[in-house]
């Protein structure tokens, strides 16, 4: 299995935080992987140059095949991701409101979607993109077809705003910074902040807040799989193990002792990153 995580040239680090590349062949002879995967509070655009993936999303009953090249984010309900066998996939992983001073758009028209094909955004373009990638033969070729389309779309930027430096305090404090403070350091009332809030991110300052708390927990005990519930709900500033489990069953459906055997059973570690 090939994972790795790559930080962006300079002039794209303002609205761009790191671009994966994971890369790995599962056996023909058995089913395709399924893995689950956590409610994520990252706005990316992802590349499907091999084998398409499919995702099921709660209690829905069939699986949905995704276009080769999605925007998406944030997310906000557990899925199941199944692989193709030849899985490669590139994400670009955006600055906390990146993805909106990109597309220019409310960030609330992407949610509850499973993202938006990046081909009714940038068209033919994007078939161009995944013929270069899949011919690349490195990574540091693929980085830089990624970086350069990345760089094309730059001259449409909207402004930088202090919300945006402030965006990025709230993800470095795991969601754990109260909306008042946020709010002044974003130069805006309570009021306004609620708005643009909505507007770069898609949902509200406590909610987003929450989704990162409980991401947070997720990717720890997907690398820590020893640790208990108990020490994670503390480690991740829950006042207790049951405020822990609330969130985890409205956000996933689901208690921990059955995500904890899915991640157990998952063919792979995905090790999965957010905001590097």
């Amino acid at each position: 299995m090939d994972l790795h995580f790559f930080l962006p040239q300079p002039a794209l680090k303002e609205w761009i935080n790191n671009i994966m590349i994971h890369r790995v062949d599962f056996d023909t002879t058995k089913p395709k992987p399924v893995f689950p995967f956590p409610p994520f509070p990252e706005q990316s655009l992802f590349f499907y140059p091999g084998d398409r993936i499919s995702v099921k999303r709660g209690q829905d009953k069939d699986e949905t095949e995704v276009p080769p090249a999605i925007i998406g984010g944030p997310t906000s309900s557990r899925m199941n991701l199944r692989f193709g066998y030849h899985h490669h996939v590139i994400k670009v992983s955006f600055q906390p409101g990146g993805l909106h001073r990109m597309l220019g758009i409310p960030m609330q028209s992407l949610l509850g979607k499973d993202g938006m094909d990046a081909k009714d955004v940038w068209g033919s373009q994007i078939n161009l993109i995944l013929e270069e990638l899949n011919e690349a033969d490195s990574f540091n070729k693929m980085i830089y077809v990624v970086e350069q389309f990345l760089l094309s779309k730059s001259i449409y930027l909207k402004q930088y705003l202090p919300i945006d430096a402030a965006l990025q305090l709230l993800i470095k404090e795991g969601g754990l910074m109260p909306i008042e403070q946020l709010a002044s350091a974003s130069c805006l009332s309570n009021r306004q902040f609620e708005r643009v809030f909505k507007n770069r991110i898609g949902l509200s300052p406590k909610f987003f807040s929450r989704l990162v708390r409980f991401s947070k927990a997720w990717l720890i005990k997907e690398s820590q799989p020893n640790i208990s519930w108990l020490q994670l709900a503390y480690k991740c500033g829950y006042h207790d193990q049951m405020h822990f489990i609330r969130d985890f069953k409205e956000f996933t459906g689901e208690n921990p002792t059955e995500i904890e055997l899915a991640l157990r059973s998952a063919p792979v570690n995905l090790k999965n990153g957010v905001f590097y």
